[in-house]
């Protein structure tokens, strides 16, 4: 039988999910990658963009949330080369 990870497997989904979002949002912003800084200012407009504020949630998690943007900086970055 095999075993389920309650919650392991939503979380990587998630995280995927915010990935793609930013990427979608770099790629819609028409910025070049390669001047992008990947920092939480970055990241942080991009959210408040998408969703008209960054909740109190968000900047408790903003170090995961920069993780995942710079992992989707790199990912655009890679798909230009």
């Amino acid at each position: 039988m095999k075993r389920v990870e309650p919650f392991g497997g939503v979380e990587r989904e998630m995280e995927r999910f915010m990935v793609n979002l930013y990427k979608r949002s770099i790629r819609k912003g028409g910025r070049n990658p390669k001047n992008l800084k990947g920092n939480w200012s970055e990241a942080g407009a991009i959210l408040q963009a998408r969703l008209g504020k960054v909740t109190r949630t968000a900047e408790e998690n903003k170090h995961r949330l920069v993780t995942l943007y710079r992992i989707a900086v790199d990912e655009v970055r890679a798909d230009l080369s």
